[in-house]
């Protein structure tokens, strides 16, 4: 994106797609037109959110293989590690947006989060089974993003984290599924604007767990854990990676 253009959590997938090695390395500007762009399960295609549906790109041709509708789909699309399930953030499964999971084979949309609030930044967990995303505030209510985890077929949902001075964004587990990676930050993430925002793990064994021992956040979750948090310092939207990517510094260093 233009070093110019404010950063913006709902916008930063639409811009152009760069590909590169697992540590940074020799980054590839792929081109416009692949908005929302996740990879695909074994790495040769691409699932992309286009106004006119989703399209599956084969990765080395750049062609379309597939296309279908996105009912509702608008941002944040991400393609299940076996391959059956897109999630997404919709704005057709209620009056706000919301967590929405699709049968590519049906095109049948199903609700995974309430729809009575806000929710977005839907990633899978390594089973395919279930979303991490962020419980959103209601209108007009106040409070705080939360760190959320549903089944599928949103039928089971259970709070992981959260914290009455932070909104919770970004949530991603380890390749393991045994650790959630997210972004903590004092402002509701529209645009990413201030120094406050910052990354934390903490291990879902330990979920759910609170940030803080405000009363009204102890009285909701009151058999929930303190900690342990590690914080990451300053970042946006992380991601976990299977490269060693300590191993192919130490060799650049060389």
């Amino acid at each position: 994106m233009p070093k110019p253009e404010p950063l913006d959590n709902n916008t930063h997938g639409t811009f152009e797609l760069v590909l590169a090695e697992a540590d940074g390395r020799n980054p590839m500007v792929y081109g416009n037109g692949f908005p929302w762009a996740s990879w695909g399960p074994d790495g040769s295609q691409l699932a992309c959110l286009a106004p006119k549906g989703i399209r599956i790109i084969d990765v080395v041709s750049r062609q379309v293989v597939r296309q279908l509708p996105r009912k509702g789909l608008v941002q944040q699309l991400v393609w299940s590690p076996d391959g059956k399930w897109f999630a997404g953030t919709a704005n057709g499964l209620g009056e706000f947006w919301n967590i929405g999971r699709l049968n590519p084979d049906t095109g049948d949309l199903n609700a995974v989060s309430e729809v009575e609030r806000y929710n977005c930044t839907p990633d899978w967990l390594p089973d395919s089974k279930h979303i991490l995303y962020s419980r959103g505030i209601i209108p007009q209510q106040g409070g705080r993003a939360e760190l959320w985890v549903a089944s599928g077929n949103g039928q089971e949902r259970s709070v992981l984290y959260a914290e009455e001075s932070r909104h919770l964004y970004g949530g991603c587990a380890s390749p393991d599924g045994k650790y959630v990676l997210f972004t903590r930050s004092v402002e509701d993430l529209g645009n990413v604007d201030n120094s406050q925002t910052t990354m934390a793990i903490i291990r879902r064994s330990d979920t759910p767990m609170i940030g803080d021992e405000r009363p009204a956040l102890r009285a909701r979750l009151p058999q929930a854990r303190t900690g342990p948090r590690l914080d990451l310092g300053q970042g946006w939207e992380p991601h976990w990676t299977f490269a060693d990517v300590t191993s192919q510094r130490k060799e650049l260093q060389r």
